[in-house]
Formats: structure tokens, sequence, C-alpha cells
């Protein structure tokens, strides 16, 4: 038999994606977009709202300059950030945050390390599940059996498709097969 640890090579993968921010990229893998954008596009099928995370990032960094820029001179009120402690000027949080009330506010700069932390979080987690799935790949393949090596090697696939795709794997179950116990009409006991 073929060993699979070949299959298992890094890959530059294409995709089936394109921006339609103003980076206008083509090809592009469904992990260069959000679960939510994605979501929106395969239920509709509109292409023209498809924007990347990175042209996403780079408009809301332009709303958020906007807005600190046309901040008003006269007085504006102080609100507590509650990530970082400080007392802030209302210019220095978004309206989605001033809406949340007192002892809830993140400022701009608080909210934007978050998102950043978690999206560095998510390819942190995929990696490492990618990485863990290649190992235990590459022991079926030096001790394990024939069924061992192909779960490992079609668990692996899984992780570089969810990648690619955006799709989840779905995990069949045995099947109702045609067992004395079946729930339908008129079979089993």
């Amino acid at each position: 038999s073929a060993p699979v640890t070949k299959a298992m090579a890094a890959v530059a993968w294409a995709g089936n994606f394109d921006c339609a921010g103003p980076c206008r990229r083509k090809r592009l893998i469904a992990a260069e977009f959000s679960k939510r954008s994605l979501e929106t596009f395969r239920s509709t099928g509109d292409s023209t709202k498809l924007r990347c995370k990175q042209c996403t990032l780079a408009a809301a960094e332009q709303e958020r300059a906007a807005g600190s820029t046309t901040a008003q001179d006269g007085e504006s009120m102080v609100h507590e950030c509650v990530s970082c402690q400080k007392s802030l000027p209302e210019a220095s949080f978004n309206r989605n945050q001033l809406n949340k009330g007192p002892g809830k506010q993140r400022c701009k700069e608080c909210v934007t390390a978050a998102e950043a932390a978690d999206a560095s979080a998510a390819d942190e987690r995929h990696a490492a599940r990618l990485a863990a799935a290649r190992e235990e790949a590459r022991r079926a393949e030096a001790v394990g059996t024939a069924e061992e090596r192909l779960r490992t090697a079609s668990a692996v696939a899984a992780i570089e498709a969810e990648k690619v795709t955006g799709l989840k794997p779905v995990r069949l179950g045995r099947g109702r097969g045609r067992s004395s116990r079946s729930r339908g009409r008129g079979g089993g006991a």
C-alpha cells in the first residue's frame, strides 16, 4: 500500500471565494472571511457583500479614525473602560459600547486588542488541531493498521478542508440499517 504521508505535505490552497472589498483579491479560501459573512453568502448567494477579514478590519480602522477626528470640542462625558480601567472621553468609545451602559463599556483600543487576540487564538487552535492530527497520522503510518491509517488521513483531510471551505465535517453515524429494532412504519417489535 502507498504511504499516506506523501499526501500530507503542505499545500498552497486556492479557494473559491472573491473579495468584494477594496482589495478585490480572487480565489481566497474560507479562512480569509468571517464565519458570519460566509453564512450570509451561502444563504443569499450574493457575492457583492462578501468582504475578506483584511478589508473588514481596514474599514473598521477607517471608521474609528473618522470617529475620533469628528469628536466634538465642546463638553463630552467621561466614561470608564472596563478593560483598561481608564476614564476616557466619549470619543474614545464606539456607539455600540456606549449603549451597553456603565460597567460594561470598553474603549476602542481595548476592543481592537480583544478582536486581534480572538483572531490569533482561533488560528492557533486550528494549527494545533492540524498538527496533532498530522502527528497521529504519522504514528498510524508507522505502526498502525490500514483502518487506523485511513481514519487518521481522513481526519487530517477534514481539518484542512475546513480551513479551505469554512465547513465543518459531517460525522456519519452507523445509519439506520435493517435491524429488528427499527422505529419506522410497521417494523420491529
